[in-house]
């Protein structure tokens, strides 16, 4: 055997021992020194389970997140964490407790918005003709729910089937020029616009609420939530009327549904929901 050979061969055996040296301490972590050139390989997965639990479980539901959250929290060591914007719902079960956790074992619940919810927010201020605004209205009209009034004189929230009289009747008006508007004692706004009938312009009129209210889970599966919705209008040069909707405040139902949301969570698994999120 020549030089270089022993030589190559002294360097795989100290290298071989250094491999198979034993774990030291540096304070209360251990640590294994490598030679260059040399990696540490995790044969963990070898193993018949993992050494711990970890990774992130995610729910589609309050009542699929609750039963993860009941079956896998550990004592003092798990935490849950909420977020209204958006709206989350996070269970970390080794977080730090009475002693230090790593935060990787989760279960999330991410409060998809409901279809319905989706659909009245994306139509908030969108612009539309008259019978557009028919069309979108009918679609969508048994989410619209009456709501009693306040007080004396006071008028309620139109019902449905109000709502779709009105839809009639703006998709009936399509071919009229629109001249002005009245507001009434009752609340709602009177349109008054000509129609051309056999070459004659016949006067109309028109009665559009100021608002309506609707009733929609905001999250999927969830509870239904009073939404009110105003009617905005402009009437354009040439007599045309241009129509949109406008939520009001809806981030506060957003807020007071999350809430319902972190006061059932909290109830039903013993833990209190903090307003926040874990670190990554």
């Amino acid at each position: 055997m020549d030089l270089a050979n022993i030589q190559s061969e002294v360097i795989a055996n100290d290298a071989l021992a250094a491999c198979n040296q034993a774990t030291r301490l540096v304070g209360a972590t251990p640590v294994v020194l490598l030679p260059e050139g040399f990696e540490a390989e995790n044969l963990e997965k070898l193993l018949p389970s993992p050494t711990r639990k970890r990774g992130t479980t995610v729910l589609n539901d309050a009542e699929s997140f609750i039963a993860v959250v009941n079956d896998q929290q550990d004592g003092s060591s798990t935490r849950l964490f909420s977020t209204i914007d958006p709206p989350t719902f996070t269970a970390v079960f080794n977080h730090h407790g009475s002693e230090p956790g790593w935060g990787d074992h989760r279960a999330k619940y991410n409060a998809p918005l409901s279809p319905e919810w989706k659909a009245w927010t994306g139509a908030n201020g969108v612009k539309r003709n008259q019978v557009d605004m028919a069309q979108f209205l009918e679609a969508n009209m048994v989410d619209v729910a009456y709501i009693a009034p306040n007080g004396p004189g006071e008028p309620g929230s139109p019902d449905g089937a109000t709502l779709l009289e009105i839809c009639r009747t703006l998709e009936a008006t399509k071919k009229v020029n629109f001249k002005s508007t009245v507001r009434l004692p009752d609340g709602s706004t009177q349109f008054t616009y000509d129609e051309d009938v056999a070459g004659s312009a016949v006067k109309g009129t028109m009665a559009i609420p100021e608002q309506f209210s609707i009733g929609v889970p905001v999250f999927e599966n969830g509870e239904k939530y009073r939404q009110d919705v105003r009617f905005r209008y402009r009437i354009q040069e040439g007599g045309n009327l241009v129509m949109w909707l406008e939520l009001i405040r809806p981030h506060k139902v957003i807020e007071d549904a999350v809430k319902q949301l972190r006061a059932l969570i909290g109830e039903q698994t013993g833990l209190l929901v903090l307003n926040g999120a874990p670190s990554v």
